[in-house]
């Protein structure tokens, strides 16, 4: 008799990304877990967040506070896949090789101190420890450093 293992799809958008810094496969949801671990994420109730399924320029400041201090850990990821889709409308404009250091200089030339810019946005976010980890990681890994 064969056996089959049951597994959870994953999403297509997050199958490009690697958030491990030695090389091994590590999901989002896997690297977040190291940070929650640590105690980093706000583990209580998060009314604010009812019915916000995905991060978008109209409710990034909901989500993402100034004080960085009511980030969960579901925030956390929500906030990781939307600098990412950042990341990669960046990249879609650059003509030629890319790799991270172009990237930084496009998301530069990019930059306005707009609450509506994506680029301050995602530069508002990474201000948080586990996730410019995880956008650090997941470039480096997919472009180069």
């Amino acid at each position: 008799m064969v056996s089959t293992k049951e597994t959870r799809p994953v999403a297509p958008e997050t199958q490009k990304w690697s958030f491990s810094a030695d090389g091994k496969p590590l999901s989002l949801d896997e690297f977040l877990e190291s940070y929650k671990k640590q105690g980093v994420f706000y583990e209580g109730k998060e009314q604010w967040l009812k019915g916000v399924v995905k991060v978008s320029w109209e409710n990034f400041f909901l989500i993402c506070t100034e004080e960085l201090d009511d980030i969960s850990q579901r925030a956390a990821k929500m906030l990781v896949q939307y600098c990412l889709e950042i990341v990669e409308d960046v990249v879609s404009r650059i003509r030629g090789p890319v790799d991270a250091a172009k990237i930084g200089e496009a998301m530069k030339r990019e930059f306005d101190e707009q609450y509506d810019n994506p680029i301050y946005q995602f530069q508002w976010a990474m201000r948080h420890d586990a996730i410019r980890e995880a956008v650090t990681t997941a470039v480096g890994n997919r472009w180069g450093k």
